[in-house]
């Protein structure tokens, strides 16, 4: 009996933990996420409330000077544009460069061995101090921008793509190749397909990395788009338009993540 009843407790005890482990609905993440929301809200205006300091704006503040800044003046969309120019193009050149040379790297030991020690001394090294660097050799302009976020993007792109692709299954190339696939049809039907996910994951980190390269940039070294309006707002204690285009760059970042995950669930769906 006594077994039966232990028996009986670790079936609930397996079923407790079963239904916590349950997946929620899309009503209940959501209203989950507006209770966190309120909650952080709440504290957030409390805080500032407390602190009664000239550079912790309130929640309400913060707020009114985002709607202020998206909706009434529009001050930071053309400073968003005038960042964003150098952000779109080093990471078109780093996608451009990185996805190919990292299935190159997957498929040719040469290649690898070649370059190998170079992904690992990026990877290892920060960027931030070669921005000096970079900006001594280039001089000002949009150039040294560009190749700071290829810095920042580039080998985490190509290190992914790299893992991915060696992570297809290789019989499946030998047993193409034995029925006489060329080395075209192995690349179209087997590898790059096998790899699409570890390429978007790289995508979608070397976004972000880019993205973080932008901002570094504006901050550091040729603050002339949305960092030069922060740098205003610092400087004439505006703290909550400071704030409030500091959530305007956090959002946009979001929305990249969110329209790369998107695209990469309508492209795997498709293929």
């Amino acid at each position: 009996m006594t077994a039966n009843v232990l028996q009986k407790g670790h079936a609930t005890s397996v079923r407790h933990v079963l239904e916590l482990r349950r997946p929620m609905s899309a009503w209940q993440a959501a209203v989950a996420r507006l209770v966190a929301f309120i909650i952080f809200a709440g504290l957030w205006e409390w805080g500032a409330t407390s602190a009664n300091s000239i550079l912790i704006p309130t929640f309400t503040e913060t707020v009114k000077a985002l709607f202020e800044t998206m909706f009434v003046t529009s001050d930071v969309w053309p400073a968003l544009w005038v960042s964003n120019i150098p952000m779109l193009i080093g990471y078109g050149i780093s996608v451009a460069i990185s996805v190919p040379l990292g299935l190159a790297m997957a498929r040719w030991s040469v290649i690898d061995r070649m370059l190998n020690p170079i992904t690992a001394l990026m990877l290892a090294l920060p960027i931030a101090p070669l921005v000096p660097v970079v900006l001594v050799a280039l001089g000002m302009g949009m150039t040294p921008k560009v190749v700071i976020i290829i810095l920042f993007s580039w080998v985490f792109i190509t290190t992914n793509v790299r893992a991915g692709t060696r992570q297809v299954d290789y019989r499946l190339v030998e047993m193409a190749r034995s029925f006489g696939a060329s080395e075209r049809e192995v690349w179209f039907r087997i590898l790059i397909p096998g790899a699409i996910p570890a390429v978007f994951a790289g995508l979608r980190i070397g976004l972000g990395r880019a993205f973080a390269g932008m901002v570094i940039v504006e901050l550091i070294m040729l603050p002339v788009g949305i960092g030069a309006q922060l740098m205003d707002y610092r400087g004439d204690f505006k703290a909550d338009l400071l704030y409030a285009t500091t959530i305007v760059v956090v959002m946009e970042a979001v929305l990249l993540a969110i329209a790369m995950q998107a695209f990469e669930r309508h492209l795997i769906r498709w293929k």
